[in-house]
């Protein structure tokens, strides 16, 4: 008998990982991202971890709150490990578009400046 992680294991850690960009627990998707694989996992909805991020509406009036700061710190992580930016998900969306939807102004202009530089 091997030992490792079983396929069991790494479904449950890559929706561990999507659970947590949900729920806004960036630095821990950040840590579990890091002890896989790669960046570009696809969950159900077709959605990666980068379009997961963008895909709900800023939560606080303040302009930069902490989770706004974990949000776009992830972001760049994922863009440093090199992300597919110009993914779509099941609805036709990349990640740019529900950043600029949802208000995230300053990943949409990270994902801009990565798009013009590919």
């Amino acid at each position: 008998m091997g030992c490792g992680i079983s396929q069991n294991k790494e479904n449950e850690r890559i929706g561990a990982i999507f659970e947590a960009i949900r729920h806004e627990r960036f630095p821990l998707a950040t840590d579990l991202i890091s002890k896989g694989k790669g960046v570009d996992y696809i969950n159900y909805f077709g959605s990666t971890p980068l379009i997961e991020s963008c895909k709900y509406r800023r939560n606080s009036i303040r302009k930069r709150s902490i989770v706004e700061c974990d949000r776009e710190s992830f972001v760049r992580f994922l863009i440093e490990n090199t992300c597919d930016s110009s993914k779509y998900d099941i609805y036709g969306w990349t990640a740019l578009m529900y950043a600029e939807r949802n208000g995230h102004s300053k990943i949409a202009n990270i994902l801009e400046k990565k798009e013009e530089n590919t």
